[in-house]
């Protein structure tokens, strides 16, 4: 069966839940290393179908080249984050079986939500995605931060649903269908576009702009990442904004590109804000997850800026930063989970001062990160922001190209600002020395990628331009 992914995923998650019970010592790193091998064989499933194009189950799914590229990112952050949980996590109160299990759940949906060919069926997989996210930000029981910011994240994440069926509800009222190809088909045929459709995709934006933290949808973003245990803060601001970000391209350049003169305005409109509200909300900040909520916020408008012209090559330009991105990001929360004193976690931005007189490799680690998300070349940031402010000037878009520069311009500052404190001040109270071998590995690993990438800018060019074909040759 062609969609045995996602099926693969969904039993093994049952089959976790009825075993876990019955395993007397250590259940949780059992399940847990259980759900890194799932993840790992269904990575395996997905590659062997990655050129591949069918719709199924009655058109409500389709399995195409875009589809399984970016669930091929899903499951390597996802396990990233699972191997993180096993060697690096501090957190004694997440050390329970249903965490992995939760994950491996919000994985299948995010896995299914990037696979969906109709409103209905996106729906479904968004919320199966967002029900397991919210009990993981609340996760730490005993921890009120956790707790808080679970709540806020359920009420927004309740007001983003209400909104996505509104919006869906008007786009039926116009063609009495909820498919994404019937509703390509049907535009194609009229003659002028009704204002309640475009009002109905406005209602779908602002919901799925929630979902990628696009400003100024951001509000939840700052506190949730802050009050979340860090391991799951390093999930939300890399596996679900891949997918949500996968779910608009394909939203909008399918069903809806013959109408992007609306869409693509309130495309740019988001982009500008989400760039200046990311680059000027960090300046102030004092705590480092609340910063790189802000900095997720920036990296968010930069890649709408590719989607503004809706065009082939900025759906590329957005591919490859999604690649830079992940291994970026990830980088940047092994760092900071990695963190402590006396045993106990931190993650203030002064408890860095003078941290490579304390511990060297992590602080080399650390700025890697920092400068490739600054953008400073060689490294792998700049390759992103490169393509994608060119693809705003080869589509006119020369203001844009500039609110670009400048959101880098302050943005580098703040990322700085954090190399500055690590390298050049001194502090008497330090960090904990003590950090696996493991860890330091996949640092090493992840600061390599983020340094060679940019010599090899062809085969990832290549790789994006092979899988957004498929993507426009439905249309």
């Amino acid at each position: 069966m062609i969609f045995i992914p996602e099926i693969f995923l969904a039993f093994s998650a049952l089959l976790f839940i009825l075993i876990g019970p019955f395993i007397r010592k250590n259940a949780y790193l059992l399940v847990t290393y259980l759900t890194l091998l799932t993840v790992i064989v269904a990575q395996f499933l997905v590659y062997k179908d990655i050129f591949h194009f069918e719709s199924i189950f009655n058109n409500f799914f389709v399995i195409d080249s875009f589809g399984s590229f970016i669930k091929s990112l899903l499951l390597i952050g996802t396990a990233i984050v699972l191997y993180i949980f096993i060697i690096a996590n501090k957190n004694t109160q997440l050390n329970r079986i249903e965490f992995p299990i939760l994950i491996l759940l919000s994985l299948t949906g995010m896995m299914l939500m990037v696979a969906s060919n109709d409103i209905l069926s996106l729906f479904l997989s968004m919320e199966l995605q967002s029900l397991a996210l919210y009990i993981l930000v609340a996760f730490a029981r005993e921890d009120r931060n956790s707790s808080e910011a679970g709540v806020k994240y359920f009420v927004l994440g309740s007001l983003s649903t209400c909104i996505f069926l509104f919006g869906s509800s008007l786009i039926y009222a116009c063609f009495g269908t909820t498919n994404f190809s019937e509703i390509s088909g049907a535009i194609n045929q009229l003659n002028e576009i009704p204002l309640i459709l475009i009002i109905g995709v406005v209602f779908i934006l602002v919901s799925l702009s929630l979902k990628i933290s696009a400003a100024p949808f951001h509000m939840w973003t700052p506190d949730v990442y802050q009050g979340a245990p860090t391991i799951i803060t390093a999930y939300l601001s890399v596996v679900p904004k891949i997918a949500s970000f996968a779910v608009i391209i394909r939203f909008l350049v399918f069903p809806f590109g013959e109408i992007i003169v609306d869409w693509g305005k309130i495309i740019l409109i988001l982009s500008i804000t989400s760039m200046l509200v990311g680059s000027l909300g960090a300046l102030q900040q004092k705590d480092l997850k609340r910063l790189f909520a802000y900095s997720t916020i920036n990296h968010i408008g930069f890649m709408l800026i590719g989607l503004v012209p809706g065009s082939e090559d900025g759906i590329i330009a957005i591919c490859i930063y999604l690649m830079l991105y992940l291994i970026m990001n990830i980088g940047v929360f092994v760092v900071i989970l990695s963190l402590s004193r006396d045993n106990i976690s931190v993650s203030s931005i002064k408890d860095l001062t003078g941290y490579f007189t304390n511990n060297p490799f992590m602080a080399v680690c650390m700025a890697v990160f920092m400068f490739s998300m600054a953008g400073i070349p060689p490294l792998s940031g700049f390759l992103g922001k490169l393509i994608v402010l060119n693809v705003a000037i080869d589509n006119n878009l020369i203001f844009l190209a500039i609110i670009g520069v400048i959101s880098s311009v302050i943005a580098a500052y703040y990322y700085l600002r954090i190399i500055k404190v690590m390298f050049f001040d001194s502090s008497s109270d330090e960090l904990d020395i003590k950090v696996n071998i493991e860890t330091k590995i996949l640092l090493a690993v992840l600061s390599f990628l983020n340094i060679t990438i940019l010599f090899y800018p062809k085969f990832f060019l290549d790789l994006s331009a092979s899988i957004t074909f498929s993507l426009f040759s439905v249309n």
